[in-house]
């Protein structure tokens, strides 16, 4: 039965984000040439020494900042006796780590672009408020990472804090410095998941 309402919860999520984010890509066809290599290639190019260590710099701290206050958050729930998932039926911990680093990699840039990159940028010209955009796009990230197998309502918490640094970091650095945030968030959670 578990097995049923996973596949439920990842289809149904799957298929409201693909046809919002569908949607908005046919109006805005701009948002899909944003992930095209050649889009990034001319945004590097562009870019100058300063420019580099400013969105380096700010991206880490992000990174920092997301591990700290996801960690007290997770701790805190655990010490309450909630359950953030089960270990059993939580599907990543399986990979084998080259495969599970570079999907959490995809994943990272993936996620920007949508929650980000999509999703926020459309509140911001939809409610003309970036703070209620960076709501927004947190709430919905969180919401959305429920339909992991393995998940319960609790592994939306630390998601909720992250959320919101990332689209702070998306508004400070642009698209580069968000993925760059969450890839190194996600890949520093595996490998310190993989030595304890």
């Amino acid at each position: 039965m578990r097995l049923w309402l996973d596949l439920a919860k990842i289809l149904v999520a799957g298929v409201v984000l693909g046809l919002v984010v569908g949607k908005l890509v046919v109006l805005r066809p701009h948002y899909l040439e944003r992930i095209r290599p050649r889009f990034w290639r001319a945004a590097m190019r562009k870019m100058r020494r300063k420019h580099w260590v400013r969105l380096i710099t700010i991206a880490l701290w992000v990174t920092a900042a997301l591990l700290i206050i996801s960690r007290v958050i997770e701790t805190l729930v655990w010490e309450s006796g909630i359950e953030l998932v089960n270990p059993r039926e939580y599907i990543f911990i399986y990979l084998p780590l080259p495969i599970l680093l570079l999907t959490v990699s995809i994943l990272s840039i993936f996620e920007e672009w949508i929650f980000r990159g999509i999703i926020l940028d459309e509140m911001v010209r939809w409610r003309h408020s970036k703070l209620l955009a960076v709501i927004v796009s947190a709430l919905v990230f969180a919401v959305f990472h429920l339909s992991n197998p393995g998940t319960y309502l609790a592994f939306a918490l630390p998601l909720i804090p992250a959320g919101l640094l990332l689209g702070a970091c998306y508004l400070y650095t642009g698209l580069g410095g968000a993925i760059i945030a969450h890839g190194a968030y996600n890949s520093i959670l595996v490998i310190l998941g993989i030595l304890s």
